[in-house]
């Protein structure tokens, strides 16, 4: 793949900033991330001479809540950076901390008419753009950046061709499973109909015979994520999780009659061995699925190769995740955005600025979709040659080729379903309750009993921050 040219203009050759200025990136990132990164601020430097930019990733920063308490930390003693990656409920507490705004509102950078998007505006994904006002004050507070979805990912040395029609005549009009039927699941199709074949199919093969190891932790179905799973569901059948007024007060709205049926459904699919969460069996899901204890497992876009057994491997087949019946696909809108800080000092805020501009410029998007397997957030990334090329494997490519090409089909697919939910304080919270509250439930021995009283505690709990 040939390196895109840089779209640098005249003014950009002698750099919109006239004086030596530093600024400090404090962020997440692995070694494959940071090539990318350390290759951006490099040619970063021939666009903005006077700029240097310092890529801040301490070793003991395990997660963005971490850099959260790093970067409050460094609030009082005026020792924080001038970007830093984030989720939208970090940013909350940025632009008002202790009664002083951090965060600086971006929209008049965004808007200028020498440095800002102008036309660039629309090619921004719209939901990663939006999710960057959609807090309680007025302005934009965040920028994405390496943006993700969930998608659901299956064994398709396993599923794809095989005939289910001796246990099951009505899966897929009685025809062998092929990707189109996996693509298009309901998840009353999976977990009613899907899964109990299986399992059935499963237990008339003899022993080296078997579709996967039906263990006592196995589950058919896996999902890496308790709070995105519960939050997910919420969305699709249009249920309950959290609201915001337009003075950016948060309201629980999760404690419902349908999401507590919903949840029955899942516990019964958990005791018949059909799901798995990350709650449940205590530790990441995508183990079981490398190891063949699951034949699905839904997570991040991001966490591709978490899910390919590089001892054992087995072709891995890409879908969307599942739906409710009758209504629109839709999966979460995740992976973090950044958040520019203020140190009063404008050559630092504008070279902020135009850093990320630069890093999510089209040429890079692509280069950074490409290699690290976030998704673009710019549209025109989804129909260049480049990107287009490497939808495309060969069949002697390897299964981890293979397994990117799918990855990136289905990311350009579902790019434009993805969700956001509301922001406000108390709402990180939120989501975490509804992550335990998924995990008791599944855990419970006697949910018809409990799940009120498990539904009511995880509400007094979200209730409670804000």
């Amino acid at each position: 793949m040939n390196t895109p040219l840089s779209n640098s203009s005249k003014v950009e050759e002698t750099g919109f900033i006239k004086e030596k200025t530093e600024i400090k990136f404090l962020c997440l990132t692995d070694d494959k991330y940071k090539i990318e990164l350390e290759r951006m601020v490099n040619e970063f430097k021939a666009v903005e001479p006077k700029i240097t930019v310092l890529i801040v990733n301490p070793v003991a920063a395990g997660n963005y809540n971490v850099l959260e308490k790093n970067v409050i930390a460094g609030f009082f003693k005026d020792d924080y950076p001038d970007i830093v990656q984030c989720y939208p409920d970090n940013v909350v507490k940025y632009i008002n901390y202790n009664n002083k705004k951090y965060a600086i509102n971006l929209d008049p950078y965004l808007q200028n008419s020498e440095y800002g998007l102008k036309e660039d505006q629309t090619d921004y994904i719209e939901t990663f753009l939006k999710e960057g006002s959609a807090y309680h004050t007025e302005g934009t507070y965040s920028l994405p950046f390496c943006k993700s979805t969930e998608l659901m990912y299956y064994n398709a040395d396993v599923l794809l061709n095989l005939d289910l029609s001796s246990v099951d005549s009505s899966i897929n009009q009685g025809r062998p499973l092929d990707h189109e039927y996996l693509n298009n699941l309901t998840w009353e199709e999976m977990l009613e109909k899907l899964c109990p074949a299986l399992k059935t199919y499963n237990g008339l093969l003899s022993e080296d015979k078997k579709i996967y190891k039906d263990t006592e932790a196995s589950g058919i179905l896996t999902y890496d994520s308790d709070d995105n799973f519960f939050i997910t569901l919420a969305n699709q059948y249009g249920y309950g999780y959290t609201s915001m007024d337009k003075n950016g007060n948060g309201s629980i709205k999760f404690n419902n009659p349908e999401m507590k049926q919903l949840i029955l459904k899942l516990k019964k699919a958990k005791d018949l061995g059909y799901l798995q969460t990350k709650g449940s069996y205590g530790d990441y899901v995508s183990s079981l699925f490398t190891n063949r204890e699951s034949l699905f497992t839904i997570s991040s876009t991001a966490g591709l190769s978490y899910n390919i057994n590089s001892r054992n491997p087995f072709n891995l087949g890409v879908a969307k995740l599942p739906k409710a019946t009758g209504k629109e696909y839709s999966s979460i809108n995740q992976g973090p955005s950044v958040c520019l800080l203020d140190h009063f000092d404008e050559n630092r805020s504008l070279a902020s600025f135009l850093f990320w501009k630069y890093i999510t410029n089209a040429n890079n998007s692509l280069l950074w979709a490409l290699n690290t397997g976030y998704m673009s957030i710019r549209n025109s990334v989804y129909e260049t040659d480049e990107y287009k090329a490497a939808l495309s494997a060969k069949d002697d490519d390897s299964i981890e080729k293979k397994a990117l090409s799918m990855n990136l089909k289905m990311i350009r697919e579902v790019s434009e379903n993805t969700f956001n939910t509301p922001v406000f304080k108390g709402s990180s919270d939120a989501r975490t309750a509804v992550g335990l509250l998924l995990k008791d439930c599944l855990m419970d021995e006697d949910l018809n009993s409990n799940i009120d009283s498990i539904f009511a505690r995880y509400e007094e709990m979200a209730l409670s921050h804000l």
